[in-house]
């Protein structure tokens, strides 16, 4: 599986994998601005997007704003190959940690992350929308330090 930078092209599919694996995808506009901005990778499946990264740089450090695999790929090694990719693009580009937020309740992500090296740094409580649309959902923030490439 090759990884690439994606471009403004890639919207529709960034979209459509985003509202597959997100209970609030970005916009359109969201798109648009990370693409310009960010660190956007992707990884082309045989008919659609199979995974995406998007990670924003500041100076020496990073945060992981989105990552997604389509469902029917998920468990079969495809966020480690984007993941990898994108952490050896942010450390040659300068970034010494990278940080997120994840749901609560999202034990998948929370797996994938702690396997991948982060550890729980902290809580941002009331951070979410809830999934179900009622209420607020707790945001656990993770961290880790980035060899250097």
């Amino acid at each position: 599986m090759k990884v690439r930078d994606l471009n403004a092209s890639d919207i529709p599919q960034l979209m459509a994998l985003d509202a597959a694996t997100n209970s609030h995808p970005w916009d359109i506009s969201h798109w648009q601005h990370s693409l310009k901005a960010d660190v956007c990778l992707g990884i082309d499946g045989s008919t659609e997007l199979a995974a995406f990264a998007v990670a924003m740089k500041m100076v020496d450090e990073a945060e992981l704003l989105l990552i997604a695999v389509q469902p029917n790929l998920q468990g079969k090694g495809v966020g480690q190959i984007i993941f990898n990719t994108l952490t050896q693009k942010l450390t040659k580009n300068g970034a010494q940690s990278l940080f997120l937020e994840v749901r609560e309740s999202n034990s998948k992500a929370r797996r994938f992350y702690e396997s991948a090296g982060f550890a729980e740094t902290g809580i941002r409580p009331a951070y979410y929308p809830a999934a179900c649309g009622a209420g607020r959902e707790d945001a656990l923030i993770f961290a880790m330090m980035m060899s250097k490439a």
